[in-house]
């Protein structure tokens, strides 16, 4: 444990953990905590917060934060529809109690993942809601506040085929939103990754992190439900083993920003830049073919079109490698389009699903995932109706 993260627990310590969700005679109650009474039934924080941690449709499945009494409880409540539930349906939450002067974000990774893993384990086994395996659940909240408060980090193993890995980001940066059609992108060599440390689904996406497959399709590489995914993810951006990158495509357009001086300047940064680039078996690039083609970026100009215009540095440069290296390093941004349809069209040309996204506010990388078509095909479907706009920023 590093000398930053153990001085945050010391300071900012956990003072209670629990499990609660609503049971169908006596409604909402705290079934278990660790350690006992650190939010007993008719205690004035129980009271406070109850309402809040099995609460209404509106604020499930999201994440709660409540002040109140002096303290801070954090959780995230989860409704699970069945038939085998009594009244249909199950609700839980699984959260934690700090003192409210804390602050909340060091711990939102952690009831993020704790409430994805405990969805897929009830949805999977009825491991939450079985009253067989329900009586473990006090012993994991036992075994997660130690060794969170004293490490910063747990591992809790659940049933035979699960281990909780669940960790403390003591940093003010907030844990990143991972969107479907990110692209995650290693910050160093799959070879310095110990892989034990991490937990099983990490294990499972990490060989299919190469920078170039975007979340949705490393869920479906690996087998991994979506959601664990982007919280694994999630977690691994927070170690900052990995950042998000946009997809690439040679219909992109990419424009440089005022951070390529940094290039010129530093001579350690222009030889990494160059081997990572360079083309296997071609002659080695020089600077000059760098710095050509990142200026040859412009709002105007396709990946397709750079590559066609600089014909003789492509040889030795690797175009994909180049975007990736200068998104990285924040010396080009991506321009995204955003289609808006600005009158009814013909329901036979735009479907339905995608006449919802056509108002400005969903780029194409985000459409195409969400409705599983290539990016060619949306813009030819844009591009052959006169209702449909564009707009790039």
């Amino acid at each position: 444990m590093n000398e930053e993260l153990e001085s945050y627990i010391k300071e900012h310590p956990i003072e209670g953990m629990f499990f609660s969700e609503f049971h169908h005679r006596l409604g909402p109650k705290i079934t278990y905590q660790y350690p006992e009474g650190c939010i007993t039934k008719n205690s004035s924080l129980c009271k406070a917060v109850i309402n809040y941690l099995i609460p209404k449709p509106d604020l499930q499945q999201k994440l709660i934060t409540i002040n109140t009494v002096g303290k801070k409880v954090i959780g995230c409540p989860v409704c699970i529809d069945g038939h085998e539930y009594v009244r249909y349906q199950y609700i839980f939450n699984f959260g934690l109690i700090l003192d409210n002067k804390h602050r909340s974000s060091p711990y939102i990774p952690l009831i993020n993942k704790l409430s994805c893993y405990m969805t897929e384990l009830e949805k999977e086994s009825h491991f939450v809601s079985n009253e067989q395996t329900k009586a473990l659940l006090p012993k994991i909240l036992e075994k997660m506040f130690i060794e969170l408060n004293q490490c910063g980090s747990c591992s809790t193993p659940v049933n035979e085929a699960t281990i909780l890995y669940l960790k403390i980001f003591p940093t003010s940066i907030s844990p990143p939103y991972v969107k479907d059609y990110h692209v995650p992108i290693l910050s160093i060599s799959k070879s310095q990754i110990n892989l034990s440390e991490w937990d099983l689904t990490s294990q499972q996406i990490i060989p299919y992190i190469d920078g170039f497959c975007h979340v949705q399709k490393i869920a479906t590489l690996a087998d991994v439900d979506v959601e664990l995914t982007r919280v694994a993810l999630q977690d691994l951006s927070m170690s900052k083993l990995i950042q998000f990158i946009s997809i690439f495509q040679y219909s992109n357009i990419y424009t440089t920003t005022s951070n390529l001086v940094s290039l010129m300047e530093n001579e350690k940064l222009q030889r990494e830049c160059l081997r990572f680039v360079a083309r296997t078996g071609r002659q080695s690039p020089t600077l000059h073919d760098v710095m050509t083609l990142y200026c040859g970026m412009a709002a105007d100009v396709r990946v397709r079109d750079l590559c066609i215009r600089y014909q003789t540095q492509i040889t030795r440069v690797n175009e994909q490698k180049l975007v990736q290296f200068g998104l990285l390093h924040k010396w080009i941004r991506r321009i995204y389009s955003y289609p808006i349809m600005t009158s009814s069209t013909d329901p036979q040309k735009i479907p339905n699903e995608l006449r919802k996204m056509l108002t400005g506010q969903h780029h194409t990388d985000e459409i195409c995932c969400k409705l599983s078509i290539c990016t060619e095909d949306l813009i030819t479907r844009i591009e052959n109706d006169p209702n449909i706009i564009i707009c790039r920023k």
